[in-house]
């Protein structure tokens, strides 16, 4: 088999001495599109910033490698580094229109991130513009390259990320809450785009969500993310089909599902993600975790294979199905 695009191998963050990612291993293979998904302070976006060593001034890469087609990005100085991003590996922020420059045409911008890489004149880099635009479904592309991010939608400036990221066709991308922002019909446009180039590109993407319904929709595998560890990981189908870890069937109870009275209420998971400085010996889920026995208060479970390529965390997991049966 082919070596993965990318290979996280027990990456470990800090911020002051306490972990935040604490050894997270992932892959994402050719033309496979790997879901990292957790709530908010699980550390998802972290990691994805830690494989394009864009980390905040107090988060250190404390350990672990980050393997971009062999090579270890972990080791590279900066110089090194901002040759690889846009290059090799691009990622789509969350918020498009924080991310593009107010003040020059989305045509230059995207032009730009072609020629910062490759020798190429301002008309060529125009051309593929252009091209890319239209390969991204925006019509009218000649008036949209001219045209300023706050004259356009918040989907038509995600498009516009997204052929920013794809210009100079990168191995890897790392979409970051990509729809977050974007109501339901653009959403649905947006995957749709992201799962066609895949398709065409064979390029490797890993998608940092929250939202399991954008899993559901759009992921081949799944990394369940809980306060800076990994809970539980198996392809998109047997993670949905049969859960082994509590927090993983709890966010798919959680889930708006067809079928529910209008005025029911969703299930919801009590509590919230604890703080790095509060980690203890045992589980990090244990405080919230409806299954929890005196061992997990006290004794951090392993990752133990539940299937092929199914693994999870927990002490009870041969207990979880009926999370999701009581749901």
């Amino acid at each position: 088999m082919a070596a993965p695009v990318l290979d996280i191998d027990r990456l470990r963050l800090d911020i002051g001495g306490a972990a935040v990612v604490d050894g997270l291993s992932l892959s994402v293979d050719e033309g496979e599109i790997v879901a990292l998904v957790g709530e908010s302070g699980c550390g998802k976006s972290l990691s994805a910033l830690a494989v394009l060593r864009l980390l905040p001034d107090a988060v250190r890469l404390a350990g672990g490698r980050i393997l971009l087609e062999g090579k270890d990005l972990a080791s590279l100085d900066m110089s090194a580094m901002a040759g690889i991003r846009g290059r090799d590996a691009s990622i789509i922020f969350q918020e498009p229109t924080a991310s593009l420059d107010p003040l020059m045409p989305v045509g230059d911008q995207i032009a730009e991130a072609l020629t910062a890489h490759r020798s190429v004149s301002a008309q060529e880099a125009r051309r593929r513009a252009r091209e890319m635009l239209v390969s991204i479904g925006i019509s009218d592309p000649d008036r949209r390259l001219a045209q300023y991010p706050f004259e356009l939608s918040g989907g038509m400036c995600q498009r516009i990320m997204i052929a920013i990221a794809l210009i100079c066709g990168p191995r890897l991308l790392i979409a970051d809450e990509p729809t977050t922002a974007l109501d339901v019909t653009i959403q649905a446009q947006i995957l749709h785009l992201i799962r066609q180039l895949v398709a065409e590109r064979g390029t490797a993407v890993l998608l940092i969500t929250h939202d399991m319904g954008v899993v559901a929709d759009i992921a081949d595998r799944v990394v369940v993310m809980y306060a800076g560890r990994v809970a539980e990981t198996a392809t998109a189908e047997e993670l949905f089909r049969a859960p082994r870890h509590p927090y993983t069937a709890l966010l798919l109870a959680s889930m708006p599902r067809a079928g529910i009275m209008p005025k029911s209420r969703l299930a919801t998971i009590e509590g919230t993600v604890p703080p790095p400085s509060s980690h203890g010996a045992g589980c990090r889920f244990a405080s919230r975790c409806p299954l929890v026995e005196d061992r997990c208060r006290i004794e951090s479970p392993p990752l133990v294979d539940h299937a092929p390529g199914h693994l999870a965390a927990c002490w009870r997991s041969d207990q979880v199905a009926r999370l999701g049966a009581a749901a």
